[in-house]
């Protein structure tokens, strides 16, 4: 019989998207939420929207996994006030991982993908550990 019955335990099932009905089932149908590089003035109301959806659907809104992609882009030079969020000195991105954990995002994975000039693996992984101390 396909499919198969959802094994115990199993990595947190997250569903992606930023349209109310996506909200709704992230707290019904998945284990959480799951955005992709979500803009720090979309953070609040998402993770307020699905606290809401969980309460409305009986479920503790402390169980849903809730976590975002974000791409980020190394620069020596400082980028400024006007930049994408994560893209700038190491200290400008640590400063937005901070806004991102205060807008209430409670987990934020850094995606090295499209470094500008193509940086080399183990310059990117060197970048990943200077920022990992990040919390």
């Amino acid at each position: 019989m396909e499919p198969k019955p959802v094994p115990k335990p199993h990595p947190p099932i997250t569903i992606g998207g930023y349209s109310p009905v996506v909200i709704t089932r992230a707290v019904t149908l998945g284990d959480g939420f799951n955005g992709g590089n979500v803009p720090l003035d979309r953070v609040t109301p998402i993770v307020g929207g699905l606290k809401t959806a969980a309460v409305a659907a009986k479920r503790d809104p402390a169980t849903l996994h809730i976590v975002s992609r974000g791409t980020f882009h190394f620069h020596a030079e400082p980028q400024g006030p006007k930049r994408r969020p994560l893209w700038g000195t190491l200290d400008e991105i640590r400063e937005d991982i901070g806004r991102y954990a205060a807008a209430g995002l409670p987990q934020l994975f850094l995606e090295a993908n499209f470094q500008p000039g193509g940086a080399e693996v183990g310059t990117v992984l060197a970048h990943l550990d200077a920022l990992a101390s990040t919390r």
